[in-house]
C-alpha cells in the first residue's frame, strides 16, 4: 500500500464532528432567600431540583421564549425580560448573589475555529447595569453527519 493510500485511509477512519454551534443563553439566579418573585414573574423559568424532587426555590434559570438565532438576540431578550421587573421581583433580583448569563456553545471538529459568538458594547452596558455577569460554557463537540451513523453503537 502506498503512503498516500495509509494516509487516505487513516483520515477516513478519523471521526467527524458537528460545526461548533451557539446553543443558547440561561440566565442563572442563585439566592440565599426565595426567588418566588422571580418565578411569579418569569412563570416559563426552569428551577432545578433539589434532592427531595422538589423545585429548588434559590434557584432560577430562565431562558430566551424565541428562538434567538444569535447570542445578540437571546442576551437582548434576557435584558429585556430583567428591564420589565418592577416592585418585589425586582428587589428579589438585586438581591440574588448570582446573576449570570451562561453563554452556550458547542465544540466543533478538529482544527475549525468558531467566531460565531458576539455581543456588542451596548449589550454588554446593559447586562453590566443589570449586575449580572457573563460566563461562557463549552460543550463538547458531538460525532455527526454520515461518520455518526457509521460509529453509533445502536445502528
Amino acid at each position: 500500500m502506498t503512503q498516500k493510500a495509509v494516509k487516505r485511509r487513516a483520515k477516513s477512519r478519523s471521526p467527524r464532528f458537528e460545526d461548533a454551534k451557539f446553543l443558547n443563553i440561561d440566565l442563572d439566579v442563585r439566592s440565599r432567600c426565595s426567588l418566588a418573585r422571580l418565578v411569579a414573574a418569569w412563570p416559563w423559568a426552569y428551577q432545578p431540583l433539589i434532592a427531595e424532587g422538589r423545585p429548588n426555590p434559590r434557584w432560577l434559570i430562565l431562558n430566551p421564549r424565541g428562538v434567538g438565532v444569535t447570542a445578540e438576540d437571546a442576551a437582548k431578550e434576557l435584558v429585556q425580560h430583567i428591564g420589565s421587573l418592577r416592585g418585589d421581583a425586582r428587589l428579589c433580583w438585586k438581591q440574588a448573589h448570582r446573576r449570570v448569563f451562561d453563554i452556550g456553545v458547542r465544540a466543533g471538529g478538529l482544527g475549525r475555529t468558531f467566531e460565531e459568538v458576539r455581543l456588542t458594547a451596548e449589550i454588554l452596558r446593559r447586562i453590566a447595569a443589570a449586575g449580572a455577569h457573563i460566563q461562557v460554557t463549552v460543550y463538547p463537540a458531538e460525532r455527526g453527519g454520515a461518520a455518526a451513523a457509521i460509529l453509533s453503537p445502536c445502528g
